[in-house]
């Protein structure tokens, strides 16, 4: 039997909810380009992206999601953390040097999802 993982989360991420798979657009580089995707996982710390093509630990890159309470698109700074290869994998991914106001915004409405 594996020995559970250890949690390293320091940001709030809920359980998995329909809120919390959405759609997003990656930028590996600058002028690079636009890939569109979707989060399995998401909170004001980071995100399990899906992509299909793998990228190293350490790689940066950008994030742009539009919440739907809002119709602003937000940018969000990320670096990779982790990747799982294969079928059904992706990235796990920090969110670096994102604006307060946009943590705010992106908080407020992950609080509307953790309700029953």
């Amino acid at each position: 039997m594996d020995a559970p993982r250890h949690e390293r989360r320091r940001h709030f991420r809920g359980r998995a909810r329909p809120g919390r798979v959405m759609r997003v657009r990656v930028r590996v580089q600058p002028g690079g380009e636009w890939v569109t995707t979707e989060t399995r996982n998401i909170g004001t710390g980071g995100a399990f992206v899906t992509l299909a093509a793998p990228l190293a630990v350490g790689t940066t890159l950008m994030l742009e999601l539009a919440l739907p309470s809002t119709d602003q698109v937000f940018a969000l700074p990320a670096i990779v953390r982790w990747a799982q290869p294969g079928e059904g994998g992706g990235l796990g991914v920090q969110f670096v040097g994102v604006d307060v106001d946009v943590l705010l915004e992106l908080n407020d409405y992950f609080a509307t999802l953790t309700g029953t």
